[in-house]
């Protein structure tokens, strides 16, 4: 089937950076055509965000893939109208400004909402729209850090970190990729539009897994456990004897029996054997010498390809920790479709990821070989213009030397 899910859905995309971009582009992934509205000269902030290849950025290249630019003042009274008219013609409009910042232009949700009853209006910020913390400024380690991912993360002797890449900004950027699928289905069964929002700290506090619960149930915060967790025996990264990392997460009895087994170690499987609660309870009590014993014979004993076979075998969970060099020509991704190759005219060849979500039955994502190209900025204004408002070429003339528009 040729079609893809979201075909016919037209967004009007006011977000900028990362969140937002990255949620329309899982949407334009799935079919639906992006309208991006970009302030003219700059654009999107990414345009000028590294890394950067012949003056180009490729951070805007991996997010606003197949995405249409509409370069449009909103400060002024033609450019809000245009938007107002293009809100008419759209089914969802996106935006990540400052709450209240929309409504200071004349473009709240109420007053899109009278130009087209049935569209969804979605925002995402840090905090927001109400709350004590909705008029405070926000970025993804921000994010992090009050949402209490940061908290969590690291050792409990050295200072929290936050995560490599922008977890809380993907986090944030797929709850609003919910949000609006939901409110198009609510759309269907109600016949009317609705006002979503979501918010980068109730993003990332809804991903703290058990340690909610657990502080709740106990009355303390969880301390910062580096690559710990208390399910399983050994549990930790280590270091092979061919000077690799790997990460083991030794869930059961029958596999931590095996491995101590293999060790010579029968002793202390005898003493920490067995699959219930008061077993559970004393490896984990004991998994920092545990993992000891298990890290010194990895080191002396294994490769990483020796510990993935035989984890492999046991059928338990265990990975070579990979970089992105590595992954880029991993052949599972690959087989997956996952690794995207773009010929970019301006970036020359690149590879960057695809939609991870899979069809059996229609098109979603990236096709090999057929990878759409990011935009310039305002390269579509005037397509947009004339095939959704029917403007002629003297009309769009005037709003480009009004500076209305930018091409």
């Amino acid at each position: 089937m040729s079609i893809k899910p979201l075909n016919g859905i037209k967004i009007l995309d006011l977000t900028w950076v990362f969140a937002g971009p990255f949620a329309t582009q899982i949407l334009g992934d799935l079919g639906a055509e992006i309208i991006k509205i970009e302030a003219a000269p700059v654009g999107d902030k990414t345009r000028i965000m590294p890394p950067f290849k012949n003056g180009y950025s490729g951070y805007f290249a991996t997010l606003n893939r197949g995405k249409k630019s509409l370069a449009l003042d909103l400060k002024k009274d033609r450019g809000r109208e245009i938007l107002l008219a293009l809100a008419e013609k759209c089914d969802v409009l996106t935006e990540n400004f400052a709450p209240g910042a929309l409504d200071q232009l004349g473009l709240s949700y109420e007053e899109v909402k009278k130009a087209n009853p049935r569209i969804i209006y979605a925002s995402a910020s840090g905090f927001g729209s109400f709350g004590p913390y909705s008029k405070r400024p926000c970025i993804d380690p921000v994010g992090q850090a009050m949402g209490g991912l940061m908290s969590l993360t690291g050792y409990p002797d050295r200072s929290p970190l936050k995560t490599g890449p922008g977890i809380a900004d993907s986090i944030m950027g797929l709850y609003l990729v919910n949000g609006i699928l939901a409110a198009l289905r609510l759309r269907d069964l109600t016949g009317e539009g609705q006002r979503i929002e979501v918010a980068m700290m109730d993003s990332v506090f809804s991903v703290l897994e058990e340690n909610v619960i657990k502080t709740s149930m106990e009355g303390e915060p969880a301390p910062r456990r580096g690559n710990l967790d208390p399910f399983g025996v050994p549990w930790d990264t280590f270091l092979t004897k061919d000077s690799r990392w790997v990460m083991v997460c030794a869930f059961s009895s029958p596999v931590f029996e095996e491995l101590y087994g293999l060790m010579g170690r029968p002793d202390l499987v005898d003493k920490y054997k067995g699959d219930n609660i008061d077993a559970f309870l004393n490896r984990a009590a004991h998994q920092a010498e545990l993992n000891e014993v298990f890290a010194k014979w990895v080191r002396e004993n294994m490769t990483a390809d020796d510990l993935e076979s035989l984890f492999i075998a046991m059928d338990a969970p265990m990975g070579i920790i990979k970089d992105v060099k590595e992954l880029l020509d991993d052949p599972h991704l690959k087989a997956r479709d996952m690794v995207v190759e773009v010929d970019h005219p301006k970036l020359g060849k690149i590879k960057t990821f695809n939609l991870p979500i899979k069809f059996f039955n229609a098109e979603a994502g990236v096709k090999p070989g057929k990878a759409p190209l990011d935009p310039e900025i305002g390269q579509h204004s005037t397509e947009i213009l004339k095939t959704l408002l029917g403007k002629s070429d003297a009309e769009i003339n005037v709003l480009r030397e009004e500076k209305v528009i930018w091409t």
